[in-house]
């Protein structure tokens, strides 16, 4: 029965954390979600459980957390692969939930050594340390960060233009902890009015702080400021059956120009198609001469101010050095390398390129090929790659003629928080996420990947033109408002003027300073483990 209670327990804080991450209505369980933990570790410490124990029950309660909120990924897939998917979004739950053990791990043994009070301490810094790295390495899978939970509520985080969502995922641990302290320790004491006032200004101080920005805050001081008229395109091409069929692509590209067509003027600045619209592959050396891009510039000599942006397939031929990326000819010496890319066309010869470098862990990179090479075969039964796509070192903008600039940021990369600032240092003035989040079906896949955006626009105090094949289109205002939203499914062209935004927030200049803090003080902390005594008690 004891292992029931316990089971229920990692069922409980499943739960909550499903009701309240995003697209779910009930955020508040975020904040408490934790304290069932918390309880199940002091009861297993107490009944002198080993620790493996307390790491057992915790890891079942973060796969039951990673099924739950991203059980989507095994909704993509291949072709006849269909069960190998399924298999494969399993296997991503299962890792993941085994890397946040990590901080559960360093968490327990530092309680042990040195006491309540400094092990929950350290919780949410060893936290804040597994999120930082997960936003950096070659695994990285940030979806579940905690501050990305409340994505869908940017009434209650305009601070993150000053923390990013590592601000949200601290305040979230404070909250836990709060009441964790508060109500379930074994020195508790809930009759002293100063724990009352401390847990309640922890809960209500960032929200009133977020409200009153939210509430002062504007885009632009001057209702004359400049700005630009975007076009959104969303053409709706079925990924699996259609999108990669090069036999369609006439009316691929048909259906990109009339639904464009159906929104954009003499006045328009910017049109905005989605993540490989182009996707039949076109080599870089070979662009001005390409038939696509030249039907695409005979479009555009009828709006003589536009730029168009889009996603696009890309290859590079290397006769010499090739990258660590790069695909030999069968038979030849020649190498390529292929690139999820952006570009910026306009009516002339000129052109902007990006190549996406945050690349989706085993479909479109395969991680530290050094050691992993061996994982190619499977990577390819499971519908990935047996070689990485090529990416770029440092972001790249593209440029208006009146030195306004914006940042092509593909798919994925709407994540990653501290990567994205580098547009915005770089000089850029506006957001368009290209994006293709069809893949998962009508799941909250896309709504997730969405709302993620809006965090973006609150650190970056970035407007976000998003444009989607199959997901969601919207525009995205510099406080986190969401608008113009499309059906999914749906093909649609959405219109809207943004203003010119030029300043940098405190996040942008400083990144993710609260992980690196954190990485300081976590790395203090566990190091004077090593200098005490082990504690029977955790309170000791």
């Amino acid at each position: 029965m004891q292992h029931l209670k316990y089971l229920i327990y990692s069922l409980f804080f499943a739960s909550l954390m499903w009701l309240g991450w995003t697209p779910r209505p009930f955020f508040f369980t975020l904040l408490i979600a934790f304290v069932p933990l918390l309880i199940l570790e002091d009861e297993l410490r107490r009944k002198n459980k080993s620790a493996w124990w307390i790491l057992l029950y915790t890891y079942l309660a973060f796969l039951f957390w990673n099924l739950f909120c991203c059980w989507w990924v095994a909704n993509t897939y291949y072709g006849t692969q269909e069960i190998s998917s399924v298999i494969a979004g399993i296997m991503v739950c299962a890792v993941n939930a085994l890397l946040m053990c990590l901080p559960v791990f360093l968490f327990i043994r530092t309680k042990r050594k040195l006491g309540l009070k400094l092990g929950l301490a350290s919780l949410p810094l060893y936290w804040m340390c597994f999120e930082w790295m997960h936003l950096n390495w070659d695994l990285a899978f940030p979806w579940l960060n905690l501050g990305n939970g409340l994505a869908q509520y940017p009434q209650l985080i305009q601070w993150y233009e000053y923390t990013g969502t590592f601000g949200g995922t601290l305040w979230i641990w404070l909250c836990n902890i709060s009441i964790y302290v508060f109500f379930f320790s074994e020195h508790r004491q809930p009759k002293k009015i100063s724990k009352w006032i401390y847990t309640s200004c922890i809960f209500f101080i960032p929200m009133l702080i977020s409200f009153a920005i939210s509430v002062f805050y504007t885009e632009y001081k001057d209702s004359n400021s400049p700005g630009k008229n975007i076009v959104v395109v969303q053409p709706n091409i079925d990924p699996y059956n259609t999108k990669f069929d090069f036999n369609t692509w006439n009316d691929q590209l048909t259906t990109l120009i009339k639904l464009s067509a159906e929104k954009a003027d003499a006045n328009t600045d910017y049109i905005v198609w989605p993540e490989t619209a182009i996707p039949q592959g076109i080599w870089l050396n070979e662009i001005d001469s390409n038939k696509t891009i030249l039907k695409i510039r005979n479009f555009l000599r009828s709006y003589p101010k536009a730029k168009l942006v889009t996603g696009f397939s890309a290859f590079k031929y290397y006769e010499t050095q090739p990258t660590v990326t790069a695909r030999q000819f069968s038979g030849s010496s020649v190498y390529y390398d292929a690139f999820n890319s952006a570009i910026q066309l306009d009516s002339t010869n000129r052109h902007q390129l990006y190549h996406k470098s945050k690349l989706v862990v085993g479909v479109e990179s395969v991680p530290y090929p050094a050691f992993f090479h061996y994982l190619e075969p499977i990577l390819v039964k499971f519908g990935g790659i047996s070689v990485s796509l090529g990416s770029q070192k440092n972001r790249s903008i593209f440029l208006n003629d009146d030195s306004t600039s914006v940042a092509p940021i593909i798919c994925y990369e709407s994540v990653f928080g501290e990567y994205c600032n580098e547009y915005v240092q770089r000089g850029a003035n506006f957001i368009f996420i290209v994006t293709n989040d069809g893949w998962w079906g009508n799941s909250v896949g896309h709504i997730q990947h969405e709302n993620y955006a809006v965090l973006r626009a609150i650190e970056t105090r970035r407007s976000i033109a998003r444009s989607a094949n199959t997901g969601t289109s919207c525009f995205i205002n510099s406080r986190g408002d969401i608008s113009d939203e499309t059906e999914y499914w749906k093909p649609a062209a959405i219109k809207k003027w943004l203003p010119v935004l030029s300043e940098e927030t405190f996040y942008v200049k400083h990144g993710d300073y609260l992980a690196r803090i954190a990485l300081t003080l976590s790395a203090l902390i566990y190091i004077s483990t090593f200098f005490f005594k082990k504690k029977i008690y955790a309170s000791e």
